[in-house]
């Protein structure tokens, strides 16, 4: 056995709270993948963000073709650009960065173009309330249906 310390692993309720923590900021949807982890869709290819390890990190597949320095301004830990290639239309990309600190997050948002929940304002929902009160199947009454 050797003495040499393993490395930091966070646990994965941890990366967990910090995404959803990280979502509630900035108004962001949350959804799982096919193997229940956490993650924030976003729609520059299949562009999505998440947390590993503590740090947040950015993968593209298949993203439209942006410009290196744009990828280098996240200043991630780790940044791997795949090779650009045609897919019979577009020039295409395949990007991870790994351990982008949280004051590049509004960043990282803009090139995953990732979409914030909607906030309904005050007269959205004046409007909404009206036309809920004024509805004929708010009226109406369900009856269970009576058998002889």
């Amino acid at each position: 056995m050797s003495d040499q310390p393993k490395p930091r692993q966070c646990e994965p309720d941890a990366d967990e709270a910090a995404l959803k923590a990280f979502a509630a900021k900035h108004r962001l949807h949350v959804r799982l993948d096919e193997c229940a982890d956490l993650y924030i869709p976003g729609r520059r290819g299949q562009s999505q963000l998440y947390f590993a390890d503590g740090e947040q990190c950015l993968m593209v597949i298949d993203g439209p073709y942006v410009l290196r320095s744009r990828w280098k301004t996240l200043e991630a830990r780790r940044l791997w650009l795949g090779d650009v290639f045609q897919d019979g239309r577009r020039r295409v990309q395949d990007v991870k960065a790994e351990g982008i600190p949280l004051e590049n997050a509004k960043l990282a948002i803009k090139l995953a173009k990732v979409r914030p929940k909607r906030v309904m304002s005050e007269a959205q929902r004046e409007v909404l309330v009206k036309a809920r009160a004024s509805s004929p199947l708010q009226s109406r009454k369900l009856r269970a249906p009576e058998h002889p």
